[in-house]
């Protein structure tokens, strides 16, 4: 018996009834699904891994179970550390995850991964991305345009080095 099993007694278990369920015809009821050889209908993740649904190219690419607000991914995760590590040689004076809001038009905003200062005092908004979709890219390239701030994309490269550029 497993941790977390019942154990009744067989007085408990009379004329096949079990308090108020009637377990004989649970089972017969359960052996007659068994037997049956129609085909059972998948269900839309396993008819994706099957072949058998249409995935849409964004979805595909997209994690599984996606992450909240304010929790970091691997890759932002990654980048926080190489920030921290910045932070204590001094180029970066203070950076925060998700720290800010930006409001591009009604009903449409923009939440950068990472607002950095930097060392000189200027305010610095990091987007990291594993791969860029056209929806995240108008957002960064409009913020760029309508803030006065510098808007920088960062990708993790080969080898382990943060390729970084200006928006």
């Amino acid at each position: 018996m497993g941790k977390g099993s019942l154990r009744y007694p067989a007085s408990a278990i009379a004329g096949g009834r079990f308090n108020n369920a009637v377990v004989r015809g649970a089972i017969v009821e359960a052996a007659t699904n068994l037997a049956d050889t129609a085909p059972v209908p998948l269900d839309g993740a396993i008819a994706a891994l099957s072949g058998r649904a249409k995935v849409e190219p964004k979805a595909s690419m997209q994690a599984l179970g996606r992450l909240g607000g304010g929790v970091m991914n691997k890759t932002e995760g990654a980048y926080a550390d190489h920030l921290m590590a910045l932070q204590s040689m001094g180029s970066v004076l203070w950076f925060r995850f998700e720290g800010l809001k930006l409001r591009l038009a009604d009903k449409t905003f923009y939440t950068p991964d990472f607002a950095v200062i930097v060392a000189s005092g200027a305010m610095e908004f990091h987007e990291v991305k594993g791969h860029m979709t056209d929806d995240a890219a108008v957002k960064i390239k409009t913020a760029a345009r309508q803030y006065p701030f510098v808007f920088k994309l960062v990708r993790k490269g080969k080898g382990g080095v943060w390729d970084i550029r200006e928006v």
